[in-house]
């Protein structure tokens, strides 16, 4: 609804040429593209189940074997080779973050069918050195993971900024977006295993802050009462997020209640 509005607009003189529009066109598509498959290729429910079981000291039952979940192999091979819609470090820095990020994912399942063919021949030594191996490399899929949104991050926004340049509610559309991936990264970074990363949860939740608290500075757009409702209660739903992960980080333990509980906040960022 608020992307829709301002295409009543009467347009006004373009500030960007042909040339630089797709060029943002194609930044947006490459973000979409890696957002869409890292949220396959990183599947945080899936991570966490496997080490849950293995955490496990005495199984009920012993599993044959697991599959990761499937992403397109298409859509990898498009993220891999960015354009010239980047700089050359960029092109370079994504590159080799994914390139990482495939050979961990890989290693980590293969790890856990390890495991499991060990537990089958009564070799617990073995497996059992196998979940610290696994708890290092879940940690490390969700830093490239981390490292490739936030790479992408500034160059996104940009052409963002370009792609709603005649859009009446440009400004809360942004913003809007931005702390979307704001509050994505913070439910990613909250579901790691053994425990969140600190340091980074912390930046990401200060972020939020400041980004909410731009947004209620901007001033409301004459003529776009329903968009403005929409908007304000955007930010309640971010303001009601921060306070939750705040509750919760402040506990120091995360319960499987509290992880309904912001799963509930991921199911509408999707």
């Amino acid at each position: 609804m608020l992307a829709s509005c301002g295409n009543h607009q009467q347009k006004t003189t373009a500030k960007y040429t042909a040339t630089e529009v797709e060029q943002a066109n194609q930044v947006v598509k490459y973000y979409d593209t890696s957002l869409a498959l890292l949220k396959n290729v990183v599947v945080e429910t899936s991570v966490n189940s496997v080490l849950e079981y293995m955490e496990q000291p005495n199984k009920s039952s012993i599993l044959t074997e697991i599959k990761p979940p499937v992403f397109s192999q298409k859509d990898s091979a498009y993220v891999v080779n960015p354009g010239t819609y980047f700089n050359e470090e960029i092109r370079q820095d994504l590159k080799q973050n994914y390139s990482q990020l495939f050979k961990v994912r890989k290693r980590f399942y293969a790890n856990f069918n390890q495991y499991l063919s060990d537990l089958k021949a009564n070799n617990k030594a073995a497996a059992d050195k196998l979940l610290p191996a696994n708890y290092q490399l879940s940690i490390e899929m969700s830093e490239y993971k981390e490292n490739i949104l936030d790479m992408l991050a500034p160059f996104t926004d940009e052409a963002q900024k370009i792609l709603l340049n005649d859009n009446s509610m440009k400004e809360q559309l942004l913003s809007m977006k931005q702390m979307t991936a704001t509050m994505q990264s913070i439910l990613n970074l909250s579901m790691n295993k053994p425990a969140p990363d600190d340091v980074r949860l912390n930046m990401k939740l200060a972020k939020l802050v400041i980004q909410l608290d731009i947004a209620k500075r901007l001033p409301a757009v004459d003529g776009h009462p329903k968009e403005m409702k929409a908007f304000q209660d955007f930010l309640s739903d971010v303001e009601a997020f921060i306070k939750d992960v705040q509750r919760i980080y402040s506990e120091g333990n995360y319960t499987d209640t509290d992880m309904a509980t912001l799963a509930e906040y991921g199911m509408s960022l999707n």
